[in-house]
């Protein structure tokens, strides 16, 4: 929008009233068919320029705070970069050349060098003699004015009332000028949101894809899982259960052919066999059940199943496991309770297949609007980004994301190689819905 021309003014020789309506109406022909702002400062003010006999002159634009007024456009001078730079800016404060916004009216002086308001000039302006300023108004309001200088002859009456009329038409013009440009700003500002808009979607659309094919390898590999589950629960059923019962249905043969005969004391170390046999299968039968889904969580709540599962991960692994319990601990969803539960499961199963740990902590932190579960080992630690490139171990990630996701939480994991893991879960709770627990922790 600022521009410094370089073209020095055309000068009229006839002046009459025909010319310079036929001027006028060029003037207006040409700004119409302008677009941009600072093409619509530089014509105008040629014109005037012109149809004045000018040597030099300015338009000044008011800022936004109406404090100061920005010269715009200037022609017939030839300010270097620094000048332009220092003093593009007018104080609207009562000078010569401000009076004409601030009073709302044309300003002229035979000789501005010695005008009574006159205050000075910046160094390197060249001398200003006849000068003549009328404002630029839009509905009777000042926006800015343009000014011309140095005329062989004073300025007159005649020459006020043009450079008026060529004002009211600039105005018009800068208007539409600068509306034009607001709607291209906002034109361009629209296609870059829409563009960026539409690269967000196929963003989202791409990794929507990439989730889905994720969650359904998770998927078929939860069902391989709990297929695996099963076998194995059948296994131990088969070949531990089983073979316990062949054994009690042996000693009870037994002991009812020790009966028959009246060996009654044979007969009672039978029925003895047979007890303790029973009470080996109830055990089998709580172990499994337990695995499926512990009594202690739908009994006694969150707090106490963690608890509990860690005295049990540390007696079959014989890795140290402590379960702090902090807040106060209180009955949750039922979906939350095993969602934190399951996860708990995995990052410990983790820690006993893979970390090579010494010790772990189980830390889990009751607020008022959320739940913090916390798994830290000691362990060997491992590359989080190289895994989750290359699939070793992702889909073991990936349903744990999956599950903090399902919960409305998130799932944060920290390790380096040879620096242990950490795992913290947080998920959002509800308060309504909630019961309280003693905290035994």
């Amino acid at each position: 929008m600022l521009h410094k021309a370089q073209l020095e003014p055309p000068h009229l020789t006839n002046t009459q009233p025909y010319q310079r309506l036929q001027a006028l109406y060029d003037m207006a022909v040409e700004l119409s068919a302008l677009r941009s702002l600072e093409s619509v400062l530089d014509t105008a003010l040629q014109h005037c320029l012109a149809l004045t006999e000018s040597q030099f002159g300015f338009i000044g634009l008011n800022t936004a705070d109406s404090k100061a007024m920005d010269v715009v456009a200037i022609q017939g001078f030839h300010p270097t970069s620094n000048f332009y730079k220092e003093n593009r800016m007018i104080p609207l404060r009562p000078n010569i050349f401000a009076r004409v916004v601030l009073e709302n009216r044309p300003i002229s002086s035979a000789d501005a060098m010695i005008d009574p308001t006159r205050i000075g000039q910046p160094k390197g302006h060249p001398p200003v003699n006849a000068f003549l300023g009328v404002p630029l108004r839009i509905q009777d309001e000042p926006i800015g004015m343009i000014g011309v200088a140095n005329r062989p002859l004073p300025y007159d009456d005649e020459h006020e009332q043009l450079l008026m009329t060529y004002a009211a038409q600039v105005t018009i013009v800068i208007r539409n000028a600068q509306l034009y440009e607001q709607l291209k700003s906002a034109n361009e500002k629209l296609e870059h949101k829409v563009e960026l808009r539409t690269r967000q979607l196929e963003a989202a659309k791409e990794a929507l894809a990439d989730k889905a094919a994720r969650l359904q390898v998770l998927l078929t590999e939860t069902f391989d899982v709990q297929e695996r589950e099963r076998q194995r629960i059948a296994q131990d059923m088969h070949d531990g259960m089983n073979q316990l019962l062949i054994g009690a249905m042996l000693e009870l043969k037994s002991a009812h052919q020790r009966l028959a005969n009246e060996n009654l004391t044979q007969a009672e170390d039978s029925l003895q066999t047979v007890q303790t046999i029973l009470r080996r299968v109830e055990s089998e039968i709580k172990h499994v059940i337990y695995d499926l889904r512990p009594p202690t969580l739908d009994a006694l709540g969150l707090a106490a199943a963690v608890r509990r599962y860690a005295e049990r991960f540390e007696g079959y692994t014989d890795i140290p496991c402590k379960a702090a319990i902090f807040g106060e601990a209180r009955r949750l969803r039922p979906n939350v309770e095993i969602g934190v539960y399951r996860l708990l499961q995995e990052a410990l199963q983790n820690v006993s297949t893979h970390a090579q740990a010494s010790q772990v902590d189980v830390l889990m932190a009751f607020a008022p609007n959320k739940l913090k579960l916390t798994i830290l080992d000691n362990g060997c630690g491992f590359d989080l980004v190289q895994m989750e490139a290359n699939g070793n171990g992702r889909l073991g990630l990936l349903g744990m994301r999956e599950r903090a996701e399902s919960l409305g939480g998130r799932l944060a994991i920290e390790t380096a190689a040879g620096q242990g893991t950490r795992v913290e879960l947080v998920v959002p709770i509800r308060e309504e819905g909630d019961w309280r627990l003693e905290n035994r922790g």
